[in-house]
């Protein structure tokens, strides 16, 4: 494993309460490898108990959620509080030296309203790589908690998948892992993940239908930011041990999930019977 290798890790709501202690063990071993890690967070389901609670209706468009301002301060406090922390101690726990922030501190995710349709949901626009760089000189994970801020300091809450693929592609990532609570995207057995898929076979499975509904975005995320120089973006199950080395691994065998590849670069090519088993946002 090469130093100074950089993977984002995106972190699913669904996988929140039961991440594994093995994930921050991993992280722990490639951040003295020498590998930067920088984690970014969402927390849909999280919110939607709080909303609950507080009788807050969660509402969603084409599987991102409507943030109206009621929404918008209970996801600063779930997504930038009690989340964002649980996750640092973990880290810290686990042997990590990491450090809890959000897209809106230090304007490190700048974004314009996406749609007036999603009230305060961001649509991303620039990423202050050097707060990044900075805190991973000092030796620190980032923790990113997927809000944002535009020019007039009005909050945003951000899709996380979204989020991560914007920090991935401005970083010039190695790798972005969208970890979920789904083995990836499914062959037609609908029990074991394609090894590689390209762009193209994203797009062409988005048209046909068979990739929907909250699993559009982190599709659209990864196939983005592989046409932006990101090499690899691996969607697997956070909770599979092992499954963050193998991203960094050139053997399709050592990893638990699907690797979102560069057109040419996939090995046979697309069963034309895949569908992609999560239809739900994280």
């Amino acid at each position: 494993m090469a130093e100074k290798q950089t993977i984002v890790v995106k972190l699913g709501g669904s996988l929140l309460n039961t991440l594994p202690a093995s994930f921050f063990q991993e992280c722990a071993s490639l951040q003295k490898a020498g590998v930067h890690v920088v984690i970014v967070h969402g927390g849909g389901l999280r919110i939607n108990d709080f909303a609950k609670q507080l009788s807050l209706e969660a509402k969603f468009v084409n599987g991102l959620r409507v943030t109206d301002e009621a929404v918008l301060e209970l996801v600063e406090m779930v997504l930038g509080g009690s989340i964002n922390k649980q996750l640092v101690s973990r880290l810290e726990q686990a042997g990590c030296s990491a450090v809890g922030i959000s897209g809106v501190d230090r304007n490190l995710i700048r974004v314009r309203q996406q749609d007036p349709r999603l009230g305060f949901v961001g649509e991303v626009e620039q990423v202050n790589v050097s707060v990044l760089h900075e805190l991973r000189s000092l030796g620190w994970i980032p923790v990113v908690a997927s809000l944002g801020v535009d020019g007039d300091g009005q909050h945003y809450n951000i899709n996380a998948d979204t989020a991560a693929g914007a920090v991935a592609k401005a970083l010039k990532a190695d790798c972005l892992v969208l970890a979920t609570d789904v083995p990836g995207i499914l062959a037609g057995d609908g029990l074991n993940p394609i090894d590689r898929i390209t762009p193209g076979d994203v797009a062409r499975l988005i048209d046909e239908g068979v990739i929907r509904d909250g699993m559009i975005p982190k599709v659209k995320a990864a196939a983005e930011c592989v046409a932006n120089g990101v090499q690899t973006v691996c969607i697997a199950d956070g909770r599979a041990a092992g499954f963050l080395a193998g991203t960094l691994s050139q053997h399709d065998d050592s990893f638990p999930g699907t690797k979102v590849v560069a057109e040419g670069c996939e090995m046979d090519g697309l069963n034309g019977d895949v569908h992609a088993l999560a239809h739900r946002a994280d």
